[in-house]
């Protein structure tokens, strides 16, 4: 089969933060499908990760990922060779990681859990104000009060985590697209300069 005749089949299980978590029973009727992704977030919710994590420093991510969306489906999910890519690590990926992992060992499914880091910037809120850092529509300098502050990754560490052999990949902020993108790149090789 020439690459060009290469199909890859992948479901969209959530399309925002409160959606419904129906879809990924409904998904997995589909016989051939090779991947499930999940898109969680955006500034709003990133917001809120950001309240919830200054009152408990081990959350701001979204659990349900484990306890409603995957969690019921797991070992379906594993039997099947499905791999699933999710940007539920919110502001942290590794606290998701952890629960699903557990959840994984309860159920007996062998599960290799890998995350996308390095987009949560709160650390370096101070080296961008005195970068001259400013809103970039209003041109408004830095805001003093910061809940979040997020560099938006691609889909190469994406591709990166599956080439490593990862059955799950969970992120934090990353592009809308990656979570496509990523596991596209990694099943077709492309490389960054591969823009047709």
């Amino acid at each position: 089969m020439a690459a060009t005749d290469r199909i890859v089949r992948i479901g969209g299980g959530s399309g925002a933060f409160v959606d419904s978590a129906m879809a990924v029973g409904q998904l997995l009727t589909a016989h051939e499908l090779d991947y499930l992704v999940f898109d969680y977030l955006a500034e709003g919710s990133m917001g809120i990760f950001g309240k919830l994590q200054a009152m408990n420093p081990d959350s701001g991510f979204m659990p349900e990922f484990v306890d409603i969306h995957i969690g019921p489906h797991l070992a379906e999910i594993k039997s099947r060779g499905i791999k699933v890519v999710a940007n539920a690590g919110g502001l942290n990926p590794k606290g998701l990681a952890k629960l699903l992992e557990k959840k994984a060992a309860e159920l007996n499914v062998p599960l290799k859990v890998a995350t996308v880091e390095g987009d949560d910037l709160r650390d370096r809120v101070d080296e961008l104000k005195r970068a001259g850092a400013k809103d970039m529509f209003s041109g408004a300098p830095f805001p003093d009060k910061i809940i979040s502050a997020n560099a938006y990754f691609g889909g190469f560490p994406i591709a990166a985590a599956l080439a490593k052999g990862a059955d799950v990949v969970i992120t934090g902020r990353v592009v809308d697209s990656a979570l496509i993108l990523g596991p596209l790149i990694h099943e077709f090789g492309w490389k960054p300069g591969d823009h047709d």
